[in-house]
């Protein structure tokens, strides 16, 4: 009798340390319910605008292919990845929001959409040139850090959210805290230290929602993904080996049965 006791003490609390994680805080926006949101009036888009230390790249074509060598000293490819080490080119926005391009040297970028920028470079280079049509687009990168590593996400668009960002996170963990995650962000000489609720529908109406180039994205580890989830962990160690022990005993009081 006193040996069934001591199974079910130790089935118990495994059964306690494995599973005493609340559903809601697993899963993403969980209070959220079908429907439909007018993106043209939510209040968490804001138009990613040029500005020091984001790295640019513009693309130009024209039929001159002379032309096109040139003014593309970075080529079409501004990028060469392997893993979390990449090369980097492309402009880079100086401190004083300007970019210094063939020909035209400075131009000041800073406060413009993409679109205007393209539009301003094309307008002064219409004064030697004829028939170009330029393409900017950004080329920053997200920096995450979890319990388990950290790495970089490029930014692909100019509304790149935090879930995209997340499902693109290769070492994140399912018990990570998800109501508790930082985003630091630098933006006009200022640094902006925020907290955004992943649980909760409300990610949808942050400022946050939708991240920018150079944006830090910390999603800290909870007691479970840190200690007994984590393949390294010695507590987990342990439960593997009062299983083992558990398992071990009842087979040989089943034997001798």
């Amino acid at each position: 009798m006193n040996n069934h006791r001591i199974y079910l003490i130790i089935f118990v609390l495994l059964s306690f340390l494995t599973s005493c994680v609340s559903r809601k805080k697993l899963y993403y926006f969980n209070d959220q319910v079908p429907g439909i949101q007018q993106l043209s009036s939510s209040k968490n888009y804001n138009t990613h605008l040029v500005k020091p230390n984001d790295r640019l790249h513009i693309l130009v074509t024209s039929p001159d292919p002379s032309i096109i060598t040139y003014l593309n000293p970075y080529g079409s490819i501004n990028n060469v990845s392997t893993n979390n080490n990449r090369v980097k080119s492309g402009y880079l926005v100086n401190l004083d929001g300007a970019i210094d391009f063939p020909i035209l040297g400075k131009v000041n970028l800073a406060g413009l959409t993409t679109d205007e920028s393209a539009t301003l470079l094309k307008e002064k280079l219409s004064y030697y040139y004829k028939d170009l049509f330029i393409n900017v687009s950004f080329d920053g990168e997200i920096n995450y850090l979890t319990g388990k590593g950290g790495g970089l996400v490029q930014v692909e668009n100019e509304r790149l959210t935090i879930f995209e960002v997340i499902s693109k996170m290769p070492n994140i963990d399912p018990y990570d805290y998800k109501n508790d995650v930082w985003i630091i962000r630098e933006d006009s000489g200022k640094r902006y230290f925020a907290k955004v609720n992943l649980n909760s529908k409300k990610i949808f109406e942050s400022e946050y929602y939708y991240l920018k180039s150079n944006d830090f994205l910390y999603i800290k580890p909870s007691r479970y993904s840190a200690n007994i989830f984590n393949t390294a962990s010695p507590i987990k160690g342990l439960i593997t080996m009062f299983g083992s022990i558990l398992a071990l005993l009842l087979t040989i009081k089943s034997i001798k049965l």
